[in-house]
Parts: C-alpha cells; structure tokens; sequence
C-alpha cells in the first residue's frame, strides 16, 4: 500500500515544479537566429592597361573585335585585371596582326604589331561612271575603283563605249595607296578628213590650169598657121579661117 502513495508524491512534485517554471519560460525571449558570417568580396575592378605600339602609322586598333584607335595610340588601354582580352590590328594592304593578352592586376602588357605589307591600294576616279578597268589584261572593276592590287609594273586600262580608251603603266608598291583622276575624251564624230596634200592648194590648180590653156592655145596656132602656095600660083593668098 505504499507503493500507490510514492507515486502520487512524485507525480505532485513534479507538477508543482512545472506550475513553478511556467512563468520563467514563457517570459523568456525567443532566441534570434545567429548572424550569417559576412562575406567580403575580392573587387573585380582591379585596373590594368595594354600598350600596343606599331611602325604602320594609321592601322586600326581592335580591343574584343571593338575598334579602339589608330596607330599611334595616345595613351595605353585600360582593362579589367585578371581577364583575357583579343587585341588586333589590321590596315588595307598590309597582313594583320592578332594577339591574345591575359591582363594582370597593376601590370602593363606589351604588344608589339609591326605589319608585313602584301598589296597595294589603289583609287580611280573618272569623268565616266562605270568605264571598265583592266589591270594586266584582268578586268578588276568599274570606275569609280577603289581596291587592293598586287604590287608591280602593270598595263592599266580605262575604256568606256563613245570614248577613246586610256592605256599606261601603272607602278605601286607593296602597302603604297595611289590615287589617279583618269578623264576619258569623246570618240571625234565620224567624218571625211580635210585633204592637206598639194593638190589640196587653190595655187596649184591655178598653175595647172593656166599650163593647159597655154598649152591647147598654141596648139591651135600651129596647126592652123600659113599653108604652102602652089608652085606658078603668084596671087594665092593665105587665109586663115
């Protein structure tokens, strides 16, 4: 019969403690969530710069296939540190020039693009659009021309129907830009050519008309002078017509 009792003890001191905490609990303040650690960022905007130089004054300069400037560059370009960039440099009758570059942070990279010239650049400007231009005996194009030739001596050709063609030899070198104003004339119109020989000359025929009428007047007087009288004939007489 004990046993019953020290149970209902124990179950009573149990629920006095609990009725004795209650209020502490419910008076005490929600735990906050611990603070996430903060992450510092390593800044991606670190700056550095390519300097591209080059002896081919005027060829472009290409940064990411974006045209940047020309040859020669007034100050080196800035970039992002830590990024590859594709640098080109290119001019008509020359080979361009590619690099790829890796940017280091506070670095300067070099780039040296010296071109090689392959072809000369030459521009025709005519009095007749569309004449025909031939180089070497190759139709190469219409006029206005402007277009990349090989070096050499060549025959140069500008023809157009209704004008007399214009021929001569053209010289340029390799990575050399020429211009030439070429002015085609009219073909003359058709016609029979003025005669500038002697017989040409009024005086001649003068001459040659005074000889002939000389000529036949004397004829006459001889053939019709006096005739031969009859041998006894005292009163023949010689009459003329």
């Amino acid at each position: 019969m004990q046993r019953p009792a020290r149970a209902i003890t124990v179950t009573t001191m149990t629920s006095l403690l609990l009725s004795a905490f209650a209020p502490l609990a419910q008076a005490a303040p929600p735990k906050k969530p611990a603070p996430k650690p903060e992450i510092v960022e390593t800044p991606s905007t670190a700056e550095a710069t390519i300097t591209v130089s080059s002896l081919t004054r005027g060829a472009k300069v290409y940064l990411n296939d974006e045209e940047v400037g020309e040859v020669p560059l007034q100050a080196p370009l800035k970039v992002k540190a830590g990024e590859t960039y594709a640098i080109r440099v290119q001019k008509r009758g020359y080979a361009p020039y590619s690099d790829t570059v890796m940017a280091g942070s506070g670095h300067d990279s070099q780039v040296e693009a010296d071109l090689v010239p392959t072809m000369g650049v030459l521009r025709i400007d005519c009095n007749v659009l569309r004449a025909h231009v031939t180089l070497a005996g190759q139709p190469i194009g219409l006029t206005p021309f402007d277009g990349d030739v090989p070096p050499g001596k060549h025959e140069l050709r500008i023809a157009a129907p209704g004008f007399l063609q214009d021929t001569r030899e053209l010289a340029i070198d390799a990575g050399e830009e020429k211009a030439l104003d070429i002015t085609l004339a009219p073909v003359p119109a058709a016609g029979v050519e003025p005669d500038k020989s002697i017989f040409s000359r009024w005086w001649f025929w003068t001459a040659i008309g005074a000889v002939v009428v000389g000529g036949v007047t004397a004829g006459m007087v001889a053939s019709q002078g006096a005739k031969h009288v009859p041998a006894g004939d005292a009163d023949a007489r010689v009459q003329l017509p």
